[in-house]
Parts: C-alpha cells; sequence; structure tokens
C-alpha cells in the first residue's frame, strides 16, 4: 500500500499577525500545511529554504513590499511554478496591474471572502500540480535520454571494432596477390559494402542521438553540392553495378554553394542513393540532379523502382517507419531517411518524397544558398 498523499504547503505572508492567523483559519479546513512570514525577506527566507506550493501574499508591508517579493519569487529557480496570489486593501486598476505585471496570478482584496479564497487556491493549487507532473516527466526523459546515448555509444564503440575488421579483411582478400573466382570476388565486395553500410548506421545512430539531446554541433563551412554528389556516386558506383542499377547525374554548370557540415551532407546523399539503388530492379537508372531552384540549392534522387505509396509519403521520414513498398516484397525502414531529415532541418532545408510517372520515387531535397564570402 503507497503512503499518505503529501499535503499541499502554503506560506501565508503578512505583517499583521492577526491576518495571518485569519487567512490560516479559513484555508484551515482543506488540511494544508501552513507556514508564516512576517514580512518580504523573511519570506523570501522561507522559500528558499524549502519551496512552497503556494504563496499568499500582502502587499503593504514594511521593508520589501508584496510587489517586490512577487518580482523576486518569479525570477528565483524554483522546482516548479509557484503560483502567488496577493491579498490586499488595494483596488486601484493601477494596483491590480502592477500585481499581474510583478507575476501574481491572483488579487484577492481584504477582507477575503472565505469561499472565494479557498475555490482560488484550491484552483491554483491544481496548476502547481500540472507543473510538477510536468517537471517529473522532463526529468524521467532527461534521464531516459541520457541512458539510451550511453547505451548507443556503448553498442556503437562495441560494434564498430568488428565492422572495420570486416571491412580491412575483404578489402585486403580482394587484393590484386589473391587469385579468386568471379563468384567469390562478388561475394567479398558485397561483405566489403554491407559492412560499410553498418557501420554508417552506427554512426548515424549516434549522431540522432546527440541531436534529440541537444548535443549535436554541426561544422559549418561553404560546400558546393556538386562535388559532395560526385563523390558519392565514385563510391557507390561499384554497388549499383552489382545490382545491375546505372548511376546517370545532371550537375549545374556552377558551383552550388550551400552552407553546411560537408560529412552529415554526403551521408544525406549516401542515404538517398543507396535506397535508390536498393529498390531499383536490375537494369533500371538512378538519377541524381543538382541545381538552383528559386533562390535554393536544389537536389533531386529518381529511381525506377517501386515506388513510395501517397499516404505513406509523409511519414516514411519517421524514425523507425516502416512502409510496404508498392509492388515489392520488401520493408523499407524509415530509420536512414529520419536522419537524412534531421541533417536538412538543422542545415535550414526541406526534404520531401514525390512520386514519379510511369513507376518510381523522387526525393527532393532543398537548401539555403551560402553567402558570397
Amino acid at each position: 500500500m503507497g503512503g499518505a498523499k503529501p499535503r499541499d504547503t502554503l506560506l501565508i505572508v503578512d505583517d499583521d499577525a492577526t491576518a495571518r492567523q485569519v487567512a490560516q483559519a479559513i484555508l484551515s479546513a482543506d488540511n494544508y500545511e501552513f507556514r508564516q512570514a512576517s514580512g518580504g525577506e523573511a519570506a523570501l527566507a522561507s522559500i528558499a529554504e524549502r519551496e512552497p506550493d503556494l504563496v499568499l501574499l500582502d502587499v503593504m508591508m514594511p521593508g520589501i513590499d508584496g510587489f517586490e517579493v512577487c518580482h523576486r519569487i518569479r525570477t528565483a529557480q524554483t522546482r516548479a511554478y509557484v503560483p502567488v496570489v496577493l491579498l490586499t486593501a488595494l483596488d486601484s486598476a493601477s494596483d491590480l496591474a502592477r500585481g499581474l505585471n510583478a507575476g501574481a496570478d491572483d488579487f484577492i482584496s481584504k477582507p477575503a471572502p472565505r469561499t472565494e479564497l479557498r475555490a482560488r487556491v484550491r484552483s491554483l493549487l491544481r496548476i502547481r500540480r500540472q507543473h510538477l507532473e510536468l517537471v517529473e516527466q522532463r526529468s524521467r526523459l532527461e534521464a531516459f535520454y541520457k541512458q539510451r546515448e550511453s547505451l548507443v555509444r556503448m553498442v556503437v564503440h562495441d560494434i564498430r571494432s568488428p565492422v572495420t575488421a570486416c571491412q580491412l579483411i575483404a578489402s585486403s582478400l580482394l587484393g590484386p596477390e589473391h587469385k579468386l573466382s568471379a563468384l567469390v570476388r562478388q561475394d567479398l565486395e558485397t561483405l566489403r559494402e554491407e559492412a560499410r553500410r553498418v557501420g554508417r548506421l552506427l554512426e548515424e545512430m549516434l549522431v540522432m542521438a546527440r541531436q534529440e539531446e541537444g548535443k549535436l554541433s554541426l561544422s559549418f563551412e561553404r560546400v558546393d553540392l556538386r562535388e559532395v554528389v560526385t563523390e558519392t556516386l565514385a563510391a557507390l558506383r561499384h554497388a549499383a553495378g552489382a545490382r545491375g542499377v546505372k548511376l546517370e547525374s545532371e550537375l549545374a554548370a556552377s558551383p552550388v554553394w550551400v552552407g553546411g557540415d560537408p560529412a552529415l551532407l554526403r551521408r544525406v546523399v549516401d542515404n538517398l542513393l543507396t535506397n535508390a539503388i536498393k529498390f531499383s530492379p536490375h537494369g533500371k537508372t538512378v538519377q541524381v540532379t543538382v541545381g538552383v531552384h528559386r533562390d535554393k540549392a536544389m537536389l533531386e534522387v529518381l529511381d525506377e523502382g517501386p515506388g513510395v505509396p501517397e499516404e505513406a509519403r509523409s511519414r516514411i521520414f519517421e524514425q523507425y517507419e516502416i512502409v510496404k513498398m508498392r509492388e515489392a516484397g520488401g520493408l523499407q525502414t524509415g530509420l536512414g531517411l529520419a536522419f537524412c531529415r534531421m541533417v536538412v532541418e538543422a542545415h535550414g532545408g526541406q526534404i520531401s518524397c514525390l512520386g514519379r510517372r510511369p513507376v518510381g520515387s523522387r526525393f527532393r531535397v532543398t537548401l539555403p544558398l551560402a553567402t558570397q564570402d
């Protein structure tokens, strides 16, 4: 069985001891825990020592008045939002405005009607409890993200070494000094490419975990998008050839400068081209274009595969989303595409999936053009 629910704590601040006792007597029927302070300085010291759930605050006090106390409560670091009710004989519009500008949540004129005071305190305490729940949820989420990032780092660290070893061994065996049949050589090249793909996915997991934790830092520089595409195409030509897929490019005649992180932009292009190759039938063509359209850099990757169903085009960029490809037996997960969206949006751009006639998909990336030096 759980313990008793903790009582809400009310801090009553007034330089008049009788007024404090009257307010406590009115509110005692609701089973609160009470603390009292005879002035502004004592109130601030009490709050600093232990945060109350609500402050019932007189305005006209010697020393620090209620307006200033309220202002200091609002600028202090508190665990959660602390409601403040100003209880005073002042009733002019200017006093009301001053109290609200200081951060008060409510303004009740003395003498406070019993029923009204109890109702308003209960209402503000509900808001306080909601804030506390949000604080607790945020704390749990922060702990979860921290644990997840640690797990991702551990997984990446533990798997990176054997994956790298597979790549190096495959590359070594593919050296000219080894006499291999065409079939064995093809298998080794496939092994090396798959190891490279796993290594890339591991790195993307780490980057996405950093981004969600708010720790992703981009190394911005002026990048010619044509060069990014050219380098990526060169790295993927063997993989495309092994699947019988032709790669074509149509690049702008002059540099298309964007401000961005070159390594992450290469991964975006790599992911889009790898997906296009993966879902292209033997003998088909994957085309990539780079140009400028409406004062934006535009990159498009077009394939002749089964295409993404129209109803799935908006959600295909969600993490771990699974989409049934039209007329294809395979399933496509959205982890790589989620990474692409994260990187593109971090660069101030947009990514979208469009249809293509008669068949195929068109993935479009737009990025802001880099400013001139």
